[in-house]
């Protein structure tokens, strides 16, 4: 192949993948700044966790739509699903389950429960949500059918509130970390694991969702929040959802993908402690420019 030949194939490869890139980018944003109608302040409504398993994209996405739509003062119109984030969800598959994840492990029991995702499709202005490393620490032969069937059982940390100040870009979710080890060490038999968890990583598809593409954890305005990725520059937020083997479920499992070592080993030092987290459209020359928005978890 002589080189004119392939500069014109590389040409046409970068061209295309720009377009797809371009299709599969989000159209999606928030009535921010002057164009905020919701007062700043707003208490958001958190929904539980729900089952997909078995459901067509189509059920999961429609579920999605309806949870941005019940806040429809905060978002502009209309809202798509972003393809980059959503489009790899495999229809009629199962999901990790909330029991799969934090109990059983992989495996054919990957799937009990709700499904882990359903934190966060289902909770969509939670742009930025803490995921508290929690996984397997409970003793399989002490968990009873009525532990499974308890709708509040500890799995992870779930936030107690979230508020938004849309004039000021900002928003706010508030975790107790204090109350669910709390929670643990009253259920200390069932457990094979008995240490405080103060280590976590960040699920942000649902900024990716809105347009936001990048991420910077601010170490100069965080507290008590000590991140093990030593970058000091905004990272691409890569989260997305697609049909993987990690569950080694026959066949699958709908489930986040990638893992990423710059969000993924967070540790929490002392209490209260607070992750403030700057997000951007396109990706700034510094993390000291000014923000799009900024996303404040705290933990109590």
């Amino acid at each position: 192949m002589n080189w004119s030949i392939a500069l014109a194939l590389a040409s046409m490869f970068f061209f295309y993948s720009s377009i797809d890139q371009c299709a599969r980018a989000s159209t999606n944003s928030l009535k921010l700044g002057p164009q905020a109608v919701m007062p700043d302040g707003s208490p958001l409504y958190l929904n539980r966790t729900q089952a997909f398993n078995y459901l067509s994209k189509e059920d999961v996405l429609r579920q999605r739509i309806n949870a941005v739509m019940s806040v429809s003062s905060l978002v502009n119109t209309p809202y798509t699903p972003t393809s980059a984030v959503f489009d790899e969800i495999v229809d009629g598959k199962p999901w990790w389950g909330m029991a799969g994840q934090y109990i059983w492990g992989e495996g054919q029991r990957s799937i009990e429960g709700p499904s882990e995702e359903s934190r966060f499709i289902l909770n969509p202005y939670l742009l930025v949500a803490a995921n508290p490393w929690t996984a397997k620490i409970w003793n399989q032969e002490q968990i009873t059918e009525e532990d499974l069937n308890n709708q509040d059982f500890p799995y992870t940390w779930t936030p107690q509130e979230l508020r938004y100040w849309p004039r000021k870009k900002m928003a706010q979710a508030i975790y107790d970390v204090t109350a669910f080890n709390g929670k643990l060490k009253s259920m200390s038999s069932k457990l094979d694991s008995t240490e405080p968890t103060l280590r976590f990583g960040l699920v942000a598809y649902n900024a990716r969702d809105f347009g936001y593409g990048f991420l910077f954890l601010s170490p100069q305005h965080s507290l008590n929040v000590e991140n093990s990725y030593r970058g000091n520059y905004p990272i691409e937020i890569k989260q997305y959802i697609h049909c993987g083997d990690s569950s080694k479920f026959p066949g699958g499992c709908n489930n986040m993908s990638p893992a990423m070592d710059e969000i993924d080993k967070l540790t929490i030092k002392q209490l209260p402690a607070r992750a403030v987290v700057y997000l951007w459209k396109t990706k700034p020359p510094l993390a000291t420019d000014p923000a799009d928005f900024t996303f404040v978890l705290d933990f109590k």
